[in-house]
């Protein structure tokens, strides 16, 4: 099932990771694990995105009563704007 998987990804790769040694094998794999883990943990908005968010909390929670926009405007906003 693995060998099948990779020979689909890319043929090329598959053949050059074919020819590593175990030890080679085995830290490519550590890599791998330390990478993905490294990529899991990155935060998924930046700190000003953050504090942008933070702010406009804080602006809703003060004024209640102001309308927003609804998530069908927003799209339909952003839509229109990407064409």
């Amino acid at each position: 099932m693995f060998r099948a998987t990779l020979q689909n990804m890319n043929t090329h790769l598959y053949e050059e990771l074919e020819h590593l040694s175990s030890a080679e094998k085995r830290s490519l794999g550590e890599a791998l694990i330390v990478s993905a883990g490294s990529e899991a943990s990155a935060p998924l908005i930046t700190e000003a995105q953050r504090t942008e968010l933070r702010s406009r909390l804080a602006y809703h929670r003060a004024n209640p009563g102001e309308p927003g926009v609804t998530f069908l405007q927003l799209k339909k906003k952003f839509l229109s704007t990407s064409r």
